[in-house]
């Protein structure tokens, strides 16, 4: 008869260990998740910092190598160089203030997050413009709109934009 007390013995201290680490696993995994929505969150106030002050290389920074823009009425603009073109006469023509409506609907996916968030930009045209000349740039004085942004970890563990694109509800 075989003596199965030895693999009942330690299966046990087995189990015991295992329902130990679980949930100290669960809270590494929710702490890392907190520190990289807090990432997140110090990404987008860098950058709209950047809008406001209209800082080209702050809002440059927030973007990945690979950013796609995809503007409601425009063209869609691939790479951070493209996009830094883009904004030049953006910058250029009007200041922008940026009013915060709901908060940001952050979901993470392994290296990938979505975020989801409805702000006001308000626009103020320099000079005599009355419009942006760049192709599918915000034109409204007010423009209420839902954002929708895909976000790429990069290798240094920080969060930047990969794919940015808004629908204006107003």
């Amino acid at each position: 008869m075989l003596d199965f007390s030895y693999t009942k013995k330690y299966s046990s201290i087995m189990l015991l260990l295992i329902a130990l680490f679980i949930p100290l696993n669960t809270y590494g995994m929710h702490h890392e998740i907190e520190l990289d929505r807090m990432k997140i969150n110090k990404l987008y106030d860098d950058w709209y910092v950047a809008v406001e002050t209209s800082d080209i290389q702050g809002y440059v920074d927030s973007l990945d190598d690979n950013i796609v823009l995809i503007p409601p009425g425009g063209s869609v603009i691939t790479g951070r160089e493209n996009y830094r073109t883009f904004l030049g006469p953006v910058f250029d023509v009007a200041t922008y203030e940026i009013d915060q409506k709901t908060p940001k609907n952050i979901k993470f996916y392994g290296d990938l997050a979505t975020v989801e968030y409805n702000y006001v930009v308000y626009i103020t045209f320099l000079g005599d413009a009355k419009s942006v000349p760049s192709e599918g740039a915000l034109q409204d004085t007010v423009s209420d709109s839902m954002y929708f942004d895909l976000l790429k970890r990069q290798e240094d563990g920080s969060w930047k934009c990969l794919v940015h694109t808004w629908k204006q509800i107003n």
